[in-house]
């Protein structure tokens, strides 16, 4: 059985395009799994969480995206991510590239709780160099 980081680095890594994001999502979320972008939005649920995902991928014109992981260490199940999330249009040009602190509490493979920090301006720069 893969410990939580290896799990965590799964997960992130099913983030190639937008359908295979929302399958990891449903796959992955209890009915009870919060998400939380925290000063943003909060999700109960993988249906909850596929809604949030979509509307954000509409309206910026996301198909694609790639995660670049920092830092990452866990505690027990507690897995904390220092990284990159990096977000690209149909024709391969830059939507966003935002750097994230996030922690997700870990069941095996499934998601129990996950919260996110990050600078908006990743959002509104959509030149910004990944880094």
């Amino acid at each position: 059985m893969a410990g939580p980081i290896d799990e965590v680095l799964a997960f992130l890594g099913e983030w190639k395009t937008v359908p295979e994001m929302r399958a990891s999502f449903l796959r992955r979320f209890t009915p009870e799994t919060v998400w939380e972008n925290v000063g943003a939005a909060r999700t109960v649920g993988g249906e909850e969480a596929v809604a949030l995902l979509d509307a954000l991928n509409a309206g910026a014109g996301i198909v694609s995206g790639e995660v670049v992981v920092h830092n990452i260490a866990a505690a027990g199940n507690v897995v904390h991510t220092e990284r990159t999330d990096i977000f690209y249009r149909a024709d391969g040009s830059l939507v966003a590239s935002i750097r994230v602190m996030g922690i997700l509490e870990m069941d095996g493979p499934t998601i129990l709780g996950w919260r996110e920090y990050f600078d908006p301006r990743g959002l509104m720069d959509g030149d910004q160099a990944a880094g």
